[in-house]
């Protein structure tokens, strides 16, 4: 017990601190806790050195490198990439034949963008990754739907022979050798309500086998409101079979003369739906409209390189970034 008081008394006693620090063993022991401090600081400085040049100069150049190397690639692939040589406006085989090319490409070309790792505290690189992976995906999406469009007038093609088989626009959907040969089946007009309704109830059924490839998918592009209002007015035509159809028959009779039916508009005051029956004519125009823009060529331009002030935007700024990339690294 006193042993412990001495060491507490002798560690109070300022005489023993003194004479504890100036003792040769404390000296030694201060200057090697100094070295290790010294040695210390130059790791801590060299380790944040060896950062700074690895993301501020090192991960910049290298994904700039790999940057300029696939531009390279593209403008090659471009060079030698055959475009579609159509035979005439509805040569839809050469097309199909290119897209699958530019599928390939296109699919490994977004694969060697998305493995790309742009340097986390650069925001140009950054801006300039996600503007390439939004043109890959653009150019990807745009051969999809060029092969949905080409499938989607293909089937217009077949329903407008079913609606207008005397449209000198199938005409031209032809082949050139065949092309002379082909002659537009005249198409008889009834005279009477119930023959008229008889060839509407046909054409919608003959026609369903098109429509139902046509319209049972989600909404397309074909360059405007076409698909929203074809759509539409395939769906009012068939409602209009269903439900007005019968009751003009009852009201009229079969054998009643079509000229001297009231036009739709007045039909509807006393036949509710009525007026939906210029939906059929309306919808025959709107069917030639889409095989008229439908043109192989149309088409592939339209969804290969498809123009929007988006698209517009980010082709510039993707431009400006890759001429800073080849300012600074492109030497």
């Amino acid at each position: 017990m006193r042993l412990s008081l001495i060491e507490i008394d002798m560690g109070a006693d300022p005489r023993f601190m003194e004479n504890t620090v100036n003792t040769p063993m404390t000296i030694s022991y201060i200057k090697s806790r100094k070295k290790l401090f010294v040695v210390l600081i130059v790791v801590i400085l060299g380790l944040g050195g060896v950062g700074y040049w690895y993301v501020g100069i090192y991960w910049p150049a290298q994904y700039a490198k790999a940057v300029l190397t696939l531009e390279t690639e593209l403008q090659s692939y471009g060079a030698q990439s055959a475009q579609p040589q159509f035979r005439w406006r509805y040569d839809y085989d050469a097309t199909m034949d290119t897209l699958t090319q530019h599928e390939l490409f296109f699919t490994q070309f977004n694969k060697k963008i998305e493995d790309l790792s742009p340097p986390l505290f650069n925001q140009d690189m950054q801006n300039l990754q996600e503007n390439l992976l939004f043109f890959g995906k653009t150019f990807l999406g745009g051969v999809d739907n060029a092969r949905k469009r080409i499938d989607f007038t293909k089937n217009a093609i077949g329903l407008l022979r079913i609606y207008s088989p005397d449209s000198l626009t199938l005409r031209e959907t032809q082949p050139p050798e065949t092309r002379s040969a082909y002659l537009p089946e005249p198409r008889p007009q009834p005279f009477d309500l119930g023959t008229a309704i008889d060839d509407l109830k046909e054409q919608l059924t003959r026609g369903k086998f098109y429509a139902d490839k046509m319209f049972n998918q989600g909404p397309l592009d074909l360059g405007g409101n076409t698909f929203a209002e074809l759509k539409s007015l395939w769906e009012e035509m068939n409602r209009t079979a269903d439900t007005v159809f019968p009751v003009a028959e009852q009201k009229f009779g079969r054998s009643y003369p079509l000229s001297s039916l009231p036009p739709p508009q007045e039909l509807e005051k006393t036949i509710p739906g009525a007026a939906s029956l210029d939906k059929f004519d309306k919808f025959e125009t709107k069917l030639e409209g889409v095989v008229i823009r439908g043109g192989a060529e149309e088409i592939f331009r339209y969804s290969i390189y498809p123009q929007s002030p988006e698209l517009e935007s980010r082709s510039q700024s993707m431009s400006e970034s890759l001429r800073k990339l080849k300012e600074k690294y492109g030497k």
